[in-house]
């Protein structure tokens, strides 16, 4: 591997500094940018490439990587339209009470496996929220974190996990502990699903009840996971 960051020049230590100060100096969460800044700077790092490798051992995993296969673009009104209870309905649903924009995140080209990877992520996130059941705000996406970290260590999983902790310990100390349950609960849950999320092309389950795939990825044996 070329070009691997090093301490002694890691841009990505760097960001992750400069983000949890920028965090720490703020009220109010202001947006993603500086999350998919941060993701951007860890391209190079060694944990970003083994969990390429890693991922790529999967046949699902690895024709997907083979495909470039990205979601086609989502139309909240159209998935309003199907059934109650499928995975389309209750994405539009969920988003629409919120005020998400399903397309929100920030695009990168798509020129080898790590661009791929990001972006493969990025247009799929929303989506494992309700998969998973984890909420939106920042202790369900803590947890989704975990989840993630559990089943394939990319490395914005990683330090967001880590950003999560620190943060806490720091300004918040009296949620420590719901903190540490939240990603203990993800990490365990993604640890206990066989099947790996990143390996379904996810807009070919629109029309499919969330138990049912719940029930494909081995999830349903958690009672806290009930259809929202």
């Amino acid at each position: 591997m070329d070009n691997i960051i090093t301490y002694n020049n890691d841009k990505g230590l760097l960001a992750y500094i400069q983000f949890i100060a920028s965090r720490a100096l703020k009220n109010q969460y202001d947006g993603t940018d500086p999350i998919f800044d941060f993701e951007d700077a860890l391209d190079q790092t060694e944990i970003a490439h083994l969990t390429v490798d890693e991922l790529k051992k999967n046949p699902e995993i690895n024709a997907l990587f083979t495909e470039r296969w990205l979601p086609a673009p989502i139309n909240l009104d159209e998935l309003s339209k199907l059934p109650e209870g499928t995975l389309g309905y209750i994405y539009a649903k969920e988003m629409k009470a919120r005020g998400f924009d399903p397309n929100f995140y920030k695009k990168v080209a798509v020129v080898d496996d790590i661009s791929y990877l990001k972006m493969l992520w990025r247009t799929t996130h929303d989506i494992y929220h309700v998969v998973t059941g984890f909420d939106t705000d920042v202790m369900g996406e803590l947890g989704l974190q975990a989840f993630v970290l559990a089943q394939n260590p990319t490395p914005i999983s990683i330090m967001l996990v880590s950003f999560g902790m620190v943060l806490t310990s720091l300004y918040q100390p009296t949620k420590l502990n719901v903190v540490m349950t939240e990603i203990a609960r993800g990490y365990s849950l993604g640890s206990h699903t066989s099947v790996k999320l990143i390996s379904k092309k996810w807009d070919q389950f629109w029309n499919v009840p969330i138990s049912e795939i719940r029930a494909q990825l081995q999830m349903n044996f958690l009672p806290e996971l009930a259809v929202k």
